[in-house]
C-alpha cells in the first residue's frame, strides 16, 4: 500500500515495523486476508488501488478502518517520519509541524486516487 520513494529514501511498507503494528492493533486482519483470497484472479496483487476499490466493494466499514489504520501504522513508524520532517518523532499520534514537508510525495497518491 506505501511502495515508498527511494530517491528520497522514503522506505516502503515491508521495510517499517508498519506490519506489525497493524498485526498488533487491527483486530480484523482475518477478514481482510478471507477478503482477499476470495479473489481469485489476484490482479490485485500488481495494483494497490483497485485492491482497495475490490475490498471496499465486498465489506466498505471494515476496509475504511483497515486503511485508516495502516495510514497509522506507516505514518507512525520513526524511519517514515524522520525522512518526512527530519525528527525522530512519529507522526502518528503526536502533534508535529511540518512546514518544510515535501508535498510531491502525495502526486502519486493523487493521481492514482
Amino acid at each position: 500500500m506505501f511502495p515508498g520513494d527511494p530517491l528520497r529514501q522514503v522506505p516502503e511498507a515491508r521495510a517499517t515495523g508498519a506490519r506489525l503494528r497493524l498485526q498488533n492493533g487491527f483486530p480484523y486482519l482475518d477478514e481482510i486476508d478471507a477478503l482477499l483470497d476470495g479473489d481469485t484472479t489476484q490482479e490485485w496483487r500488481q495494483d494497490p488501488n483497485g485492491c482497495l476499490k475490490m475490498l471496499k466493494a465486498r465489506a466498505p466499514d471494515v476496509v475504511d478502518l483497515f486503511i485508516e489504520q495502516a495510514i497509522m501504522a506507516y505514518f507512525s513508524d520513526p524511519i517514515v517520519s524522520h525522512v518526512l520532517t527530519g525528527k525522530a518523532t512519529p507522526l502518528f499520534p503526536h502533534h508535529v509541524v511540518m512546514p518544510d514537508i515535501d508535498y510531491d510525495l502525495l502526486e502519486p497518491v493523487l493521481a492514482h486516487g
